[in-house]
């Protein structure tokens, strides 16, 4: 033990002192405000002036800030009059505050979620919001599946707009019919069930087995459609009339685009005289598929043919 050391005035000074030293206590100031602050750490004005500084400049970068600023949206997937219309909801939109106090023109604040559902709730023309995406300087990206008048569907005496997402529409009279529905291709219901403006009449994997129908068969066969038949919403049968005469029958929960190419093949192995005479096609089985002709028992018997 280095014994020499300690019997040093100095050194020996130092180790009293540090015997005897107790740590200053500091009592929290009486004042409510006062003692908040001390709890909070800001005691001393160094302190609440680096406080301030610092909150200064999130209030700025919140509701002052411009390079956080939304000032834009760029709309793609549809028309310049619903692109105009999403626009004006944007506006409206970003006039809002979140949790009644963070405004959403802010770039941290827009929620793409909210905005979503606020178009859907607001406008018509939008069926669905595709992608949406903040971009720097003050910009919004959004691709929308617009909603647009597709058929005009039949049921009974009753005839109503039928959109592109399979929402039912307005109906319409026969003077709306003749002037400005008068090239829409009709989709007869043949179901009694009650429908709705508003509603849903097809589910999206049957509106998607419709649509794809709709746009391919013209331009893949050079078929031209006469109508589309349902027998009721919650059928899984698609009929399909043909200007040429016949029909043919789909099943709607099946892949649109290996049926219509087999319904093609089909097609083309007929000469012209079959082609002629041909009743209808039922593609409404997985691996069998029929052909009826006209004249033949089987067309006969299936009273499906003039339901139209």
């Amino acid at each position: 033990m280095d014994t020499k050391r300690f019997h040093q005035p100095e050194y020996k000074s130092q180790i009293q002192g540090a015997r005897k030293y107790k740590r200053e206590v500091h009592n929290a100031p009486e004042e409510l405000s006062q003692r908040l602050l001390y709890y909070l750490g800001l005691d001393t004005w160094q302190r609440k002036t680096l406080a301030f500084l610092i909150f200064a400049f999130f209030v700025y970068c919140i509701y002052f800030a411009p390079f956080f600023k939304l000032n834009s949206i760029e709309v793609s997937g549809a028309d310049t009059q619903a692109a105009v219309s999403v626009e004006e909801n944007f506006k409206e939109y970003i006039q809002k505050y979140r949790v009644g106090i963070f405004p959403r023109k802010n770039i941290f604040f827009f929620g793409t979620r909210s905005f979503t559902q606020y178009l859907l709730d607001n406008n018509y023309q939008v069926a669905a919001v595709l992608e949406i995406q903040r971009k720097p300087l003050h910009k919004v990206l959004i691709n929308i599946d617009q909603r647009v008048p597709e058929f005009v569907l039949e049921q009974g005496m009753n005839r109503y707009i039928l959109n592109s997402d399979s929402t039912i529409g307005s109906t319409i009279t026969e003077e709306q019919l003749a002037l400005d529905f008068k090239g829409f291709k009709k989709v007869f219901d043949t179901a009694t069930d009650e429908i709705k403006s508003g509603e849903k009449f097809l589910d999206s994997q049957k509106n998607d087995f419709l649509q794809y129908l709709n746009d391919n068969i013209e331009k893949k066969m050079s078929l031209g459609i006469e109508s589309f038949e349902v027998p009721g919403r919650a059928s899984d049968q698609l009929i399909v009339h043909l200007q040429k005469g016949f029909v043919v029958y789909f099943n709607s929960t099946t892949d649109s685009k290996i049926f219509l190419d087999r319904f093609y093949t089909l097609w083309i192995q007929l000469n012209p005289d079959q082609q002629n005479r041909l009743a209808y096609f039922d593609l409404r089985f997985e691996k069998n598929a029929y052909a009826c002709f006209k004249g033949d028992k089987c067309s006969f018997n299936d009273t499906n043919l003039n339901s139209n």
